[in-house]
């Protein structure tokens, strides 16, 4: 959706780590530092605060003057917004939020009614959750997210928002209902009428499958396009169906998936990085239109893209190198963006590493011996 992809605003920090990923020298697979270099940054990435720095700056708008340090006036204030602006009590998730755990993505209520506790309005909540939950806003085929979108551009009371969403939850999903995000985007914008809003938001509920159509389809052409180079080049290897899957992960991570779960999780790379990787399992899911989470579909989207892009990329030189990666970054997140995603954001460990490869000789053997790296 167009209005909740504001450009983002570099700091004088997101600016150097650009320049550094995606301007610096080339990194060269053949020399281990510059594999080590490029796992550090991502886990100084991964160990940042990101979710305390905006909360402290957005504090600090509102008047109470506090730094990413500040863990106990953050969350005393936080509590005290809960009370006067949600009429609620803030829940235990959130308030491990202010005191250091970073924040996850699964219920996005949580972070919608904190930016609403903060009096944000769309733009804001739409940069806080690409700069500070590192998560993409307004997938409004979500009815809560549709919800909190409508309330906060036609600047609702929040008494109104826990209302609708009570009365969302009885709505049935429509199989049938496929209009574009950017339609339904632009009726919530149009309409400023609370029933006729309910009444459109009951007719355009979407289920997990019908949310990210657009997403699974390019990722089905994506395999299909790896499958074909694996059918092409790996004619000596027995390639049936079954294996194809196992095989497409090794080929986008350059590791045998077989046993590889535990030592992923386990492994010395950021947590951001490795959590919701795909393998064979969950790539099967995706194609077969099973539930797949946002995190899951976006990752092996980008891995697919950076894959095949760089199978007919020649990074012969630093000026090719840099040109290429130019054009696989707009390339990425034109896609990205259709499909509702966060477009790539050097300041997320996963984007950064996936960058980090883009700005070397080889991309995906360098990308491959970061992720073996990570295993030893």
């Amino acid at each position: 959706m167009s209005d909740s992809n504001y450009e983002l605003t570099r700091d004088e920090y997101t600016e150097y780590i650009y320049n550094e990923v995606c301007f610096g020298e080339p990194a060269n697979v053949q020399t281990p530092e510059d594999v080590t270099d490029g796992i550090n940054r991502a886990i100084e990435l991964d160990e940042r605060p990101v979710f305390l720095e905006g909360l402290s700056a957005r504090l600090t708008q509102l008047g109470i003057e506090c730094t990413p340090d500040d863990t106990e006036i953050m969350l005393a204030e936080v509590k005290k917004r809960y009370k006067s602006v949600l009429g609620k009590t803030c829940p235990r998730t959130v308030r491990k939020w202010c005191i250091g755990t970073p924040p996850g993505i699964t219920n996005r209520q949580n972070h919608y009614d904190l930016c609403f506790a903060l009096e944000m309005d769309c733009k804001q909540t739409a940069v806080f959750f690409q700069k500070h939950y590192l998560a993409m806003p307004f997938n409004i085929k979500n009815s809560t997210d549709a919800v909190f979108l409508y309330c906060m551009y036609h600047e609702k009371p929040y008494s109104l928002v826990a209302e609708f969403l009570e009365k969302a939850e009885c709505f049935v999903s429509q199989e049938k209902a496929h209009t574009s995000t950017s339609q339904i985007a632009d009726m919530i914008f149009s309409i400023n009428d609370d029933q006729k809003f309910l009444h459109y938001l009951s007719e355009h509920c979407y289920d997990n499958k019908q949310q990210f159509q657009l997403a699974r389809s390019i990722i089905r052409k994506e395999i299909e396009t790896v499958q074909k180079r694996l059918v092409k080049y790996e004619y000596e290897r027995i390639l049936s169906p079954e294996r194809l899957g196992s095989l497409t992960i090794e080929t986008l991570l350059g590791i045998k998936y077989q046993g590889s779960g535990k030592k992923i999780r386990n492994s010395k790379l950021p947590r951001r990085f490795t959590k919701s990787l795909p393998n064979d399992v969950t790539l099967g899911k995706i194609i077969n239109g099973d539930v797949a989470l946002y995190d899951l579909l976006r990752k092996t989207l980008i891995l697919l893209k950076f894959y095949n892009f760089y199978c007919e990329a020649d990074n012969c030189d630093k000026y090719t190198i840099g040109g290429n990666l130019m054009d696989f970054h707009e390339e990425t997140d034109s896609v990205l963006t259709s499909c509702g995603f966060a477009r790539l954001y050097v300041r997320h460990p996963f984007d950064c590493l996936i960058l980090y490869c883009a700005n070397s000789y080889d991309p995906i053997d360098t990308l491959y011996c970061i992720v073996q790296n990570g295993q030893n």
